[in-house]
């Protein structure tokens, strides 16, 4: 497994760059959110690049609050990442220009921020592994690559299914609906069927054929059919 590292190894912009009007605000408004929330401060000694002192959040950062805005954060700066290069490569025609000097003001907060798993939300969590799924299945997600051979979709969910007795603090229990090739939880679309061992759509349930379907008998899916 590789990671691309977006903005974290580069020191800021080499050459002036176009992007879509507003974009300078919106970086900059991101970041002092960020800031703000969590309890950053910059700092910058002499003639170095100004850096976050420490990525930890202040006190009082219920988990809820830490991976929320860690969650949008990290997502602003992948999209910000995925803007500047096409950008650089078909500049918008009317747009503003962001300068390296821009750049150096906020080139410091363009870093991804983690989070220890003790923290993780059952949300946070989800879109964990959701992306390191997606990411075993051959489809990068947030940066993730995985330098193999896909695993089937059999394999990956055994891997998540491994993950979640160390990170899955909320007993949210992940599965891959039967037929398909998604990661998911219970919720309005999918329910958890005993007689089809697994996690299976409402539509699944509804067509299921089984006799002595226990989602029917227990009035969970209504059916007109006969089975």
């Amino acid at each position: 497994m590789s990671f691309r590292v977006f903005f974290e190894l580069s020191t800021g912009l080499s050459k002036p760059i176009i992007v879509p009007k507003g974009t300078l605000s919106e970086i900059i408004n991101q970041i002092k959110k960020t800031e703000t929330e969590l309890g950053f401060k910059t700092t910058q000694f002499r003639d170095n690049p100004p850096h976050w002192e420490s990525t930890e959040p202040k006190d009082g950062v219920s988990n809820k609050q830490l991976c929320n805005i860690v969650e949008e954060h990290n997502t602003f700066v992948r999209w910000l990442y995925g803007l500047f290069e096409r950008c650089t490569k078909d500049p918008p025609k009317d747009g503003e220009t962001i300068t390296p000097e821009d750049a150096s003001k906020f080139w410091h907060g363009l870093q991804l921020i983690d989070v220890s798993p003790d923290r993780w939300t059952g949300d946070y969590y989800q879109q964990r592994m959701i992306a390191l799924y997606e990411a075993m299945r051959g489809r990068e997600t947030e940066g993730n690559i995985f330098d193999a051979k896909p695993l089937t979709i059999k394999q990956a969910n055994g891997v998540i299914n491994l993950f979640s007795q160390y990170l899955d603090l909320e007993d949210i229990r992940l599965d891959v609906p039967i037929g398909y090739d998604y990661l998911t939880t219970e919720d309005e679309e999918h329910i958890w069927c005993d007689k089809c061992e697994g996690l299976v759509t409402n539509q699944h349930a509804y067509n299921c054929k089984k006799r002595k379907c226990s989602l029917r008998e227990e009035g969970i899916i209504e059916t007109d059919k006969e089975n």
